[in-house]
């Protein structure tokens, strides 16, 4: 091969490899993670390969003439490992893509239940009002006793728990402390449903004090819920950012909306 050629030739790799650098530095995910699988496997083994084929190359240089087995064992090895690298890049995207799949449902679900159990909570205003009431009558009425029902508004938490992982930092951690909130709710409700808390010998002062907590606890799983649902719609909308700040900030501090705006 003449000069110009290899010249000509070497032009044509390194304009071929400014290309494809160019399309994974301005690809999206899935560009990036071929171009990072690539980079790991020049630096963990092409490299190390070459090293020891060039130097076994270099050791029988000195004494043997390269021949067709030498060539034929170096394109086999090359086509295994484009094989290993060709099956690595498309289970690491198969893989994140399931992944984003999962986190894009789970967030839709929760946000759809947590947004049911808010309304259920606030009750266009009607709910704490109504708690409120109820616990000014026991305590003009020793007799009175509140029938409670029994609040269920994690059927879907449940169901994802097992998995709950593939959510990202900036949302489980919102989203189990709401549904840790719900779970505590339930289990003084069930409490407050026992035949102990109604019996006659249940010292009224005890039913107003256990009563009094389930609601602050209401409150607070009111505010925990819409700070999870801020969270999971930033992050839904793509403003990671936001989602990011909000969450650093953490006092779930939103102001009662009797309104829920979808989750994309």
């Amino acid at each position: 091969m003449s000069d110009t050629a290899q010249t000509t030739a070497m032009a044509g790799l390194a304009a071929l490899l400014a290309l494809w650098g160019l399309y994974v530095w301005r690809g999206g995910s899935e560009e990036r993670l071929a171009g990072r699988l690539i980079f790991q496997f020049f630096v963990t083994i092409g490299l190390p390969v070459a090293a020891a084929m060039g130097l076994m190359l270099l050791l029988v240089a000195r004494f043997l003439d390269l021949d067709e087995r030498v060539w034929q064992a170096l394109i086999a090895g090359l086509f295994i490992a484009t094989g290993w690298l060709t099956t690595a890049i498309f289970a690491a995207n198969a893989q994140q893509r399931d992944k984003a799949e999962k986190t894009r449902d789970y967030h839709k679900a929760l946000y759809a239940e947590i947004g049911n159990a808010l309304n259920n909570l606030y009750d266009a205003g009607e709910g704490e009002a109504h708690g409120n009431q109820t616990l000014a009558r026991m305590r003009v009425e020793p007799g009175f006793i509140p029938l409670v029902p029994r609040e269920h508004d994690d059927h879907i938490y449940n169901a994802v728990l097992d998995e709950i992982e593939v959510l990202p930092r900036v949302t489980i951690d919102a989203v189990v402390s709401y549904y840790s909130l719900i779970k505590a709710i339930s289990a003084l409700c069930d409490d407050m449903r026992g035949d102990r808390f109604r019996s006659e010998e249940f010292d009224q002062s005890r039913r107003i004090a256990m009563y009094s907590d389930y609601l602050e606890m209401r409150k607070q799983a009111f505010l925990s819920g819409q700070h999870a649902l801020r969270l999971i719609k930033l992050y839904s909308e793509g403003d990671r950012a936001g989602a990011e700040e909000a969450a650093r900030l953490s006092s779930p501090d939103a102001g009662r909306s009797g309104r829920l705006s979808g989750s994309e």
